[in-house]
């Protein structure tokens, strides 16, 4: 499996550009929503907001999954910070769904 570099821009399949800024682990604490900032980040499979939690330099999410996800913000809008599990971030485009495609992954690391 491919590993995530961050901070580090990246480019979607779709030809836009993102900066990933950190993973979010899952949270093992049920008492760090009280030390934490909570950050707001849209869950790009659940199309919906979760709560992130930062404590220093780590970031951890609850929501009941299990999975490590990569935070990331697009170029080219403001509109907040995108949470996708790293998995998917990771995996090859659909050569199926998208047969015209050249890019091997679904995000490129760039710089």
């Amino acid at each position: 499996m491919r590993d995530i570099k961050y901070p580090a821009i990246y480019k979607h399949f779709k030809d836009k550009y993102y900066a990933v800024m950190s993973i979010s682990k899952a949270n093992g604490d049920e008492n760090i929503d009280k030390e934490a900032k909570i950050l707001q980040g849209y869950h790009t499979e659940l199309n919906r907001n979760i709560d992130i939690y930062k404590l220093g330099d780590l970031y951890y999410h609850d929501e009941n999954l299990e999975d490590t996800l990569v935070l990331y913000k697009a170029l080219y809008d403001d509109k907040g910070i995108y949470a996708r599990p790293i998995d998917m971030f990771l995996s090859e485009v659909d050569k199926e769904k998208y047969p015209d495609i050249e890019q091997k992954y679904r995000f490129e690391l760039v710089i």
